[in-house]
């Protein structure tokens, strides 16, 4: 299938991208926004899901674009609006409430382990004085939980009939099993992600890895950090 000139116009992303989409007949995608929010800190620059998906709606041979996000009912008026952008931009969205998960205050919370063995006694001793403190506080930590792994996998199962490839926005490993099972269907598999943020076992069974920040032609909001106005190497 043949991508119009105007798109092929309108994007500036690497070639072999574009060669790999247009081969496919049916292409669907599923997109863990969770996971993909994690991406940004990454990138250095955070991107606009409208844009995402107005992208991939671009090209004709994609048929469907399944966005996958959480409910956030203590916020709900902000959620629900964030949603509606979603459904406005053309995607189907799949949505569940979140759950509140209280974590445990310890130095994992802040450092990595790693991280840690660089300390002497000294300042070991300043960070228990400081999860002690907390901990007398009565502080409690929550974070947000809402994994759509099982969801994504369904409906990646129960579309097999209707697609010859699939653009999964996820680093995952715990969708080894549903792509294998897509695998042996014949299906394409792309998985698209940033550096160090992909599980190995979906570049070993992946068709096309596609770097989202040489694929995303959208808007782009430097983080503060990394931009070049404020001292940063974007």
């Amino acid at each position: 299938m043949e991508i119009p000139q105007t798109i092929l116009n309108r994007f500036i992303i690497r070639g072999d991208y574009l060669e790999w989409i247009k081969e496919e007949a049916a292409l669907f995608a599923y997109l863990d926004l969770t996971n993909m929010l994690h991406w940004q800190d990454t990138l250095g620059w955070k991107f606009r899901i409208e844009d995402v998906i107005n992208q991939l709606l671009s090209f004709p041979n994609l048929s469907e674009v399944k966005v996958y996000y959480g409910l956030n009912n203590r916020d709900k008026k902000n959620s629900d609006a964030f949603h509606d952008r979603i459904k406005k931009a053309g995607a189907i969205l799949k949505t569940k409430p979140m759950k509140y998960l209280a974590k445990d205050i310890s130095e994992g919370m802040f450092f990595q382990r790693k991280t840690l063995t660089l300390f002497d006694d000294t300042i070991k001793n300043k960070i228990n004085e400081l999860i002690d403190e907390l901990h007398k506080s009565g502080i409690v930590i929550e974070e947000p939980k809402c994994n759509f792994d099982v969801e994504i996998a369904m409906d990646m199962l129960d579309h097999s009939d209707k697609l010859t490839a699939i653009m999964l926005f996820s680093g995952d490993s715990d969708f080894l099993e549903p792509l294998k099972r897509l695998k042996i269907k014949g299906k394409k598999i792309g998985v698209v992600g940033v550096r160090g943020k992909v599980a190995a076992e979906l570049h070993d069974i992946k068709d096309k890895y596609i770097d989202f920040g040489k694929f995303y032609t959208g808007k782009r909001t430097y983080i503060k950090s990394e931009n070049p106005a404020f001292g940063g190497t974007a």
